[in-house]
């Protein structure tokens, strides 16, 4: 016998056939956009030789079309694995036919593929302190890195939050990977050591600190709300915008969402 990892609650169609009883539940709900689908169903009392149809919802008229079929054998329960989806939030349910009549179907259940939305995307929804989006100070420095969002880091503090420089609206992301690099290419600022700061009011703040003149790659969870990137920065000179002493921070990266723009 195969795990079963949680079978849904039954239905039967229209109880057309109540004796016929079907239920399927997915291995995970939150998959990888392109990577093969795996479910677990269930199903009591249909014909050996019938078929199981999974079905998803397509396009925005929500048509219901067939993405897999299975012969039913005298096996009650099996694990299968279902076509990869592209990034989206999908519907999905599953049919028992007998002689091409419908005799149970499950409730729908939801599966959502994540794929990669780049910073400058998800920044179409996002504000600096000034109102303006990420792209606007896009710059290329000596390790041919493309920085979607410049930030001067004037304030001088030992803790959260220091100053707030992107602020992003409710999301479909549930992680993010930024490339950040502090400091001017031809400049030094020594002893001084930059923190970013992910703020989100239902999960607890993650940070990196940054050493002057250093790369770092900053992995983080998102929740799905509304999150916050704060900098500051610690030691070296004091700020002075005129002889180069206040901190740049430079942000380029990639979010895992389930939307093509990375907002819901």
């Amino acid at each position: 016998m195969l795990a079963m990892g949680g079978v849904g609650q039954f239905a039967s169609a229209g109880a057309l056939t109540p004796q016929v009883r079907a239920s399927f539940s997915f291995t995970v709900v939150k998959v990888d956009s392109g990577t093969q689908i795996n479910a677990s169903y269930q199903v009591l009392g249909a014909r050996v030789g019938s078929q199981l149809i999974f079905e998803r919802e397509f396009g925005s008229k929500k048509v219901w079309k067939p993405v897999a079929r299975f012969r039913l054998t005298r096996l009650r329960s099996a694990n299968v694995s279902l076509p990869g989806d592209s990034i989206g939030a999908y519907l999905y349910r599953a049919q028992v036919l007998t002689h091409g009549k419908v005799v149970a179907q499950t409730p729908n259940r939801s599966l959502f593929s994540y794929g990669s939305v780049s910073l400058l995307t998800i920044c179409s929804g996002a504000s600096d302190g000034n109102g303006l989006n990420c792209g606007t100070n896009s710059v290329q420095l000596q390790n041919s890195i493309l920085y979607n969002y410049e930030d001067w880091t004037q304030s001088s503090s030992t803790a959260a939050p220091g100053t707030s420089e992107l602020k992003f609206p409710n999301t479909s992301c549930r992680t993010g990977s930024l490339t950040i690099e502090s400091g001017y290419s031809d400049t030094t600022n020594p002893g001084e050591v930059s923190t970013v700061q992910i703020a989100q009011s239902a999960s607890d703040p993650q940070l990196i600190n940054i050493p002057d003149t250093s790369q770092a790659v900053f992995n983080f969870n998102l929740d799905g709300g509304p999150f916050v990137i704060d900098d500051w920065y610690t030691g070296g000179q004091p700020p002075d915008l005129g002889n180069n002493f206040s901190v740049d921070l430079y942000y380029s990266g990639t979010f895992s969402c389930y939307t093509l723009n990375g907002l819901r």
